[in-house]
């Protein structure tokens, strides 16, 4: 593995920022040289990307909400006051960040340091800081689009990390699902799980009980409010993040210090104390990823800390906030979660018996109205699956339907596939301008995956090789046999 402190993070940012800029909102930004940009008071938005792996980090591309508008107008053409959804904005920079880290993340691979990165977060308000903690490599840059700045900050650590990582980032990694169970997975009390890990934590490292209330109040969001935040990246991706108030922040770190409150010298007892409470929590879920089957690895932790911001980690499945009183004092615990799409498509539990393929809503209907059915007579008991293929009749196989008669005759006729090496939007002048020679540029990476597609609809993806001079694609991520038969557009 390479020394990280030598890995050129300027010119891979700057690059990748003119890039996306220029690509996804039209617009041509430039660097400055300048180291800093006062934001305070200003109401603006971070996105956030975070590295797992035998490399941690984390990308922070922070906005303020003038420059938001305008990339949002360059996105969709319009004038920055038409612009009204600040749920779009975030989806947009979120966008960003991911082409920003995807673009990093395939630069540290090849240079030796494997590793994923999570899912996009936002923070946004207008007091607040974000502190990635202990990183061995830690730089910040200033861009400027006409009289507007913005930032972007970048944390590297190399660390030792399981085989995992390898297997995670290789390009059939994800593909390979045969331990996966998404059944266990959703079965598994995961929101109770993570309420008894931060319960036991707090007595475990400070000796002080928690016991669950019913909400987070007005009051213990006013003042200083401190959050230790940790990603996790792989077959499962998202954030878990725990807050408290200042002063009983204070208190926690020197409980766990053995020592006053009034002899803490800085802030670095408080993020260490709630860095590694996020360090123990998200472990204990990954923890219940890997009981499941899901591999994912776990960032470095990060400490948010002001009076006016929300974090929000974008486009998860299932996001819950527990609140825990003690004493007088309430924090609270922010936990979003996603199992990637890939996960879903191909793990998802395939149905045992069927007379057709027809969703499970049609199958229900199909019962009420032909209730002479075996298999669907409330006085036949219900049979184990191989026992009800056993006992699959004659007058049962005389009962399908045409889908299933007619199948075999499908499986002659020719297909079209296609692969798309990706996707962009231009304006039409650009269009109108292409000739010979033009180079388009598209928002896929080069390392990304191409999609397989049958008919326009996507069955595979899979990497771009070359043999005996002519390309050809090698399949390395596939929907489950059901979806595809079902989404054909013949």
């Amino acid at each position: 593995m390479s020394d990280i402190k030598n890995f050129d993070i300027r010119t891979q940012i700057i690059d990748a920022i003119l890039d996306v800029f220029d690509t996804v909102v039209s617009m041509e930004v430039e660097f400055s040289d300048s180291e800093t940009t006062d934001t305070t008071g200003t109401d603006r938005m971070v996105a956030t990307v975070s590295f797992a792996g035998n490399v941690v980090g984390i990308v922070n591309i922070e906005v303020d909400a003038a420059l938001s508008r305008l990339m949002m107008a360059g996105k969709l053409d319009i004038n920055p006051g038409e612009v009204e959804d600040d749920g779009e904005i975030k989806n947009l920079l979120a966008e960003i960040s991911h082409i920003v880290g995807a673009n990093l993340k395939s630069s540290l691979n090849e240079a030796g340091h494997r590793c994923v990165i999570s899912a996009p977060s936002i923070t946004y308000g207008a007091d607040f800081s974000i502190n990635p903690l202990k990183m061995e490599k830690l730089e910040r840059f200033i861009f400027t689009y006409q009289e507007n700045h913005f930032s972007v900050e970048v944390g590297l650590k190399t660390q030792q990390a399981s085989g995992a990582i390898d297997e995670l980032d290789a390009p059939d990694g994800l593909a390979q699902l045969g331990d996966a169970d998404i059944v266990k997975f959703n079965a598994s009390d995961i929101n109770a799980r993570v309420s008894e890990a931060v319960i036991d934590v707090f007595d475990t490292m400070l000796s002080l009980e928690l016991e669950p209330a019913d909400a987070v109040t007005e009051e213990s969001l006013e003042g200083i409010r401190n959050v230790g935040s940790v990603s996790f990246a792989g077959d499962a991706t998202g954030m878990v993040s725990i807050h408290a108030g200042d002063s009983f922040s204070r208190e926690m770190a020197a409980e766990m210090l053995g020592m006053e409150v009034e002899k803490l010298e800085d802030d670095e007892e408080i993020r260490d104390m709630l860095g590694e409470m996020g360090n123990i929590v998200a472990g204990n879920l990954k923890s219940a990823f890997a009981d499941a089957g899901f591999m994912c690895a776990l960032s470095t932790p990060s400490f948010t800390s002001g009076t006016d911001f929300k974090i929000e980690a974008l486009n998860m499945e299932n996001y819950e906030r527990f609140a825990f009183r003690c004493g007088e004092n309430i924090i609270f615990v922010e936990l979003g979660v996603k199992v990637s799409d890939r996960e879903q498509a191909d793990t998802r539990p395939e149905k045992e018996f069927h007379y057709a393929l027809v969703d499970d809503t049609t199958q229900q209907e199909t019962k009420e109205e032909e209730p002479a059915t075996p298999a669907s007579d409330p006085a036949v008991p219900e049979q184990p699956p191989v026992q009800a293929e056993e006992n699959f009749s004659a007058e049962t196989q005389d009962s399908k339907t045409p889908e299933d008669v007619d199948l075999d005759l499908l499986l002659d006729i020719p297909l079209e596939i296609k692969v798309e090496l990706g996707r962009t939007r231009i304006k039409i002048r650009k269009l109108l301008n292409l000739a010979s020679g033009s180079a388009i540029k598209l928002i896929k990476l080069a390392d990304e995956p191409v999609d397989i597609l049958v008919n326009d609809t996507l069955i595979a993806r899979g990497d771009v090789v070359v043999q005996n001079e002519k390309y050809g694609i090698r399949v390395t991520e596939i929907t489950s046999r059901m979806d595809r038969i079902r989404n054909f557009n013949i």
